[in-house]
């Protein structure tokens, strides 16, 4: 019996190691789905069976011993990796997958750090201390912009009164005016390209103001008379459009750009200064009459800023005829100025904002094709002083007219402390000259001359109340418009601005002196006119800036021209013009207001 129990207990344990092996092997991770496996590979051989252990042999003492623990099968061996990459698993279930985001396109007006966090709600279009309207992707920007400056002017001295309107009488009447209307569109594009289109409506020219302009002396083919003249228009309008600013630029670095187009040329702190932001209504005498009438021109032009605008400087080649009249000759002119801010680094300085500045300007005039008139000396209001022209002992009507060399060279200082603010210029040039019989301006010449002599001004201001320099910094047009989004603006700036400003002329003009008989008649013959151009511009300002966008201005000038009415100065004011001329008349007053919107 004992003998049959044990036989029972071996067969139950050889059929519970045989059940074992039967059973799969324990589950491995999830498999990828079938379009991402890899190609399938051959299978290693299966490892020899494992034996089940005998049975063991009963205890003694007849107890049995208990069976032992069956083993686990060892895991099948990996299988060799595949020759091509393999695609990574999918995500776990519920997890979404991780794809990485495509990068954003490149911006052309790459936002600055500080920008990058609000790019994403700066609006397209709007008023961020301009106008603007710009595409999503900032590759293309447009900056609306105008201005409107409506002045009115009064005369008043010795004579005024008396001067006939055939005689020019009309331009020292009280009268209102616009003196400027202009239509501006500036912009940027591919990140270094910008441009300005400016077209001016003011003016309001009268037409045939003095009645004397004909429009033919007879009907063809007939030979004049006193009879057969036909006269334009009395005192017609004569209001067009013309072109202020138009010019297209390209920049390297800040410290080289390329500007092609009319536009202020680089001579002269004032001459640089919008008209938008001087401090008088017109520029003072000495720069827009003498030192650098003809204000813009046509050329190309470097310029730049460099150190922080520590140095700035423009430098260019010009037509040098003058604003909307293309080159009549062939040799241009080469203009430049350089300023230099020393304290600038030093932005808690008291002169962080002083510098200096140097400008100069060479060209030459081909005396076989040009015949403009030398530019006038007028106040202004627009009075003519000094016209160059005059009639000589056959009452023949003289035209003088740049011919030759034409040079100039000069400096500037700008002081600004605290609330005041000190500018000054000064400039000496010598201009050749010729003269013509008027009809035979082009392939004569009478004479051959010269313009020579110095302009300066000194001009002292102050802001007394609310803020300060609400305008900016003088000298600095033309420039591109920017708009910077992440910049906040902070609080708008109004304040009131003084000014008080000396300016003068202090040169001559020979009409012979460098070729040619002199007329009885001529500026420096003997016993004939004498060669002075001499005046003198004291001016008083007050203006109310309410921000940089509108103003209210009050200008009162005196021009005073000693020794006008003889010899001792060709220029003439109405009281040395009009019927009785007064020898002793020797000043002319202007006062004028202005309400000025730009945007």
């Amino acid at each position: 019996m004992r003998v049959a129990t044990s036989a029972l207990l071996g067969m139950s344990v050889t059929l519970s190691g045989l059940s074992a092996l039967a059973q799969p092997g324990p589950q491995g991770p999830a498999q990828p789905p079938a379009a991402q496996q890899p190609p399938a590979q051959p299978l290693p051989a299966e490892p020899p069976a494992v034996q089940p252990p005998a049975a063991a042999a009963p205890a003694p003492g007849g107890v049995a011993a208990p069976p032992p623990a069956a083993q686990s099968p060892a895991p099948p061996e990996q299988a060799a990796p595949p020759a091509e990459p393999v695609p990574p698993p999918p995500p776990p279930p519920g997890t979404a997958a991780a794809i990485p985001a495509p990068p954003p396109p490149p911006q052309v007006f790459a936002p600055t750090a500080e920008a990058a966090g609000v790019a994403e709600r700066q609006p397209l279009a709007g008023w961020h201390g301009s106008f603007f309207l710009r595409d999503a992707n900032d590759t293309f920007r447009l900056y609306p912009k105008g201005r409107m400056h409506l002045d009115f002017y009064s005369s008043f001295g010795s004579g005024v009164s008396a001067v006939r309107a055939q005689d020019g009488g009309n331009a020292l009447q009280p009268r209102f005016f616009v003196r400027r209307a202009r239509l501006e569109l500036d912009g940027e594009l591919l990140k270094r390209w910008s441009f300005k289109l400016d077209v001016d409506f003011g003016g309001q020219g009268l037409g045939n103001a003095s009645g004397k302009s004909q429009t033919s002396a007879a009907p063809a083919g007939s030979a004049p008379t006193a009879e057969s003249a036909r006269f334009a228009a009395v005192q017609g309008t004569s209001s067009s459009a013309s072109l202020a600013d138009v010019w297209l630029n390209y920049s390297v670095v800040p410290a080289l750009n390329f500007m092609f187009g009319q536009f202020t040329s680089p001579f002269s702190m004032e001459n640089q200064t919008s008209s938008n932001s001087i401090t008088f209504m017109e520029r003072n005498i000495a720069v827009r009459s003498f030192a650098h009438p003809e204000g813009k021109s046509i050329g190309l032009m470097a310029w730049g800023d460099l150190a922080g605008k520590a140095l700035s400087y423009g430098v260019g080649v010009f037509g040098g005829d003058g604003q909307n009249r293309t080159g009549v000759d062939a040799p241009p002119d080469f203009i430049g100025r350089v300023v230099v801010r020393p304290f600038s680094g030093d932005k808690e300085a008291l002169l962080s904002k002083a510098q200096i500045g140097l400008s100069a300007r060479h060209g030459e005039r081909d005396q076989e094709y040009v015949g403009y008139d030398y530019a006038p000396i007028k106040t202004g209001q627009g009075y003519t002083l000094w016209g160059g022209g005059y009639k000589d002992s056959l009452s023949r009507q003289i035209h003088v007219i740049p011919s030759g060399a034409q040079n100039a060279i000069g400096g500037e200082l700008r002081l600004p402390i605290k609330r005041v603010e000190l500018r000054a210029e000064a400039y000496y040039l010598a201009n050749n000259t010729r003269e013509a019989v008027e009809g035979y301006q082009l392939g004569h010449t009478e004479r051959l001359g010269q313009v020579r002599g110095l302009g300066y001004y000194v001009q002292l201001s102050a802001w007394p109340l609310g803020d300060a320099f609400v305008t900016g910094d003088p000298g600095t047009s033309p420039r591109p418009a920017k708009v910077d989004l992440s910049k906040d603006l902070g609080k708008p700036k109004s304040g009131l601005e003084v000014a008080a400003l000396l300016s003068g002329i202090s040169a001559t003009y020979d009409g012979a002196s460098r070729e040619g008989a002199y007329d009885e008649k001529t500026p420096g013959a003997e016993a004939g006119p004498g060669t002075d151009l001499s005046v003198m511009q004291l001016g008083l300002a007050a203006n109310y800036w309410h921000t940089k966008h509108v103003r209210l201005s009050v200008n009162y000038n005196v021009y005073l021209t000693p020794g006008s009415g003889s010899a001792d100065n060709l220029l003439r004011v109405p009281g040395n013009t009009s019927k009785g001329a007064d020898p002793d008349a020797h000043a002319l007053h202007e006062l004028g207001t202005r309400l000025g919107l730009s945007f």
